[in-house]
């Protein structure tokens, strides 16, 4: 097969963004009759894929790994042919981690740039802001990792969810305490709409589980100083302490808790799912338990091959941050092939119909587009890996309770 490949890297523009084009064409073994000669693939308009991304700002370290999913399907993707016999591009904007960015982006994909797929932005915040302009539109997007129940509360159309509802995330807290004979627990959280949510399924489950909840705080983006926060539960003395956010929050409250010599018998964050986690806590990351919704070790459709292209390409294992954007890309190949077209409404009945399984595991979707199959996994950092404890019919490990105290390590 001749290939053809391109990559075009622009930075600067009136959005005071960083622009990113990455074109990876490739000519397929047919070819298109045109005026009575051969026109390869490669030399037809390619598909072109739109995308606000947080490449700069809070949520820049975290939103790196989904682009590098993105990447690596699009080398695939190429390699397949394309879709739809035409090759295939990313037309990548800097949201700057801000959701009023994002939306303004959208616009921007889908009147001036007038990008053929749209994929949400990184988090919940930039995926509302955006789906309400791709809604105005009646263009499909793919929420990628807008985990906040609310996005698919609103009555939406062009809205497909593939990371599991935050809800799941802190499901599997639950019969861990219960087998540990824990009763009570603080929840301290970055305030953003997958939080809110969060606590509502904590209200649920908590007393379900004779669990008493002692404190629920929120802090804003970008925080640093949790020594209030550890400060208050060192006082309330919480079995549990269960936080949601990004993986710099978790880095920050265990180093912070280290400091202060304080630690609950079982410490849970989203964060600690993620690579980002484990280089910089380094053995202070032990013990600690991650919320997480995928891993290297589970048997799903195309997970090894999949974990072993990442890690030779960017040298670690993937996260469920990586294994999403590598996951929302599949999907929206596989519709657009089942599809056939391009065109938004037949594009949103085959993706609202869909039931598959990538790697980050299977996919299907209610009536509002929310993800229906795909529940949330819990890992513990064990000799330096994350293990899975948590469903027990899945764990590649027993949990370690209570987390050993600092001094006895």
């Amino acid at each position: 097969m001749h290939m053809f490949r391109r990559m075009v890297l622009t930075e600067g523009s009136g959005w005071g963004a960083v622009r990113t084009r990455a074109t990876l064409a490739v000519a397929l073994g047919a070819a298109l009759v045109v005026a009575g000669g051969l026109l390869p693939a490669a030399a037809q308009k390619p598909v072109t894929i739109g995308a606000p991304l947080a490449l700069s700002g809070n949520l820049a370290d975290s939103a790196a790994h989904v682009k590098r999913g993105y990447d690596l399907w699009l080398e695939e993707v190429s390699a397949r042919g394309g879709l739809l016999g035409r090759p295939v591009q990313f037309q990548v904007y800097d949201d700057r981690s801000d959701a009023a960015t994002a939306a303004r982006l959208t616009e921007r994909l889908i009147t001036s740039d007038k990008v053929d797929l749209l994929l949400a932005p990184f988090g919940s915040a930039g995926t509302s802001t955006a789906s309400a302009v791709s809604e105005k539109h009646r263009m499909v997007m793919v929420n990628i990792a807008g985990a906040s129940e609310s996005i698919h509360q609103r009555g939406f159309k062009y809205i497909f969810q593939v990371v599991t509802p935050v809800a799941y995330y802190v499901e599997g807290t639950f019969p861990l305490a219960a087998k540990a004979g824990y009763k009570s627990l603080v929840f301290v959280a970055r305030d953003y709409a997958a939080a809110r949510d969060m606590e509502k399924a904590i209200k649920i489950w908590a007393p379900q589980n004779g669990i008493e909840i002692k404190m629920i705080e929120y802090f804003p983006a970008a925080t640093t100083d949790f020594s209030s926060y550890i400060a208050r539960a060192r006082d309330l003395q919480p079995d549990i302490w269960v936080s949601v956010g990004y993986p710099p929050e978790a880095i920050e409250m265990i180093r912070q808790m280290k400091a202060t010599n304080y630690l609950p018998k079982l410490f849970v964050h989203n964060g600690v799912s993620q690579e980002d986690f484990l280089k910089a806590t380094g053995k202070d990351a032990e013990y600690a338990f991650g919320m997480s919704l995928y891993e290297p070790s589970l048997p799903t459709k195309g997970n090894a091959d999949f974990v072993k292209r990442f890690k030779a390409k960017y040298n670690y294992e993937p996260g469920y941050y990586a294994a999403l954007g590598y996951a929302g890309c599949l999907i929206l190949e596989e519709a657009v092939k089942k599809t056939g077209s391009l065109d938004q409404d037949k594009l949103a009945a085959t993706l609202r119909s869909l039931q598959t399984e990538t790697a980050f595991g299977p996919y299907a979707v209610s009536e509002t587009g929310a993800q229906t199959a795909k529940k949330g996994l819990i890992v513990q950092v064990l000799k330096g890996h994350r293990e899975i404890v948590w469903p027990f019919t899945q764990k590649t490990a027993d949990a370690v309770l209570p987390m050993p105290a600092w001094n006895k390590r």
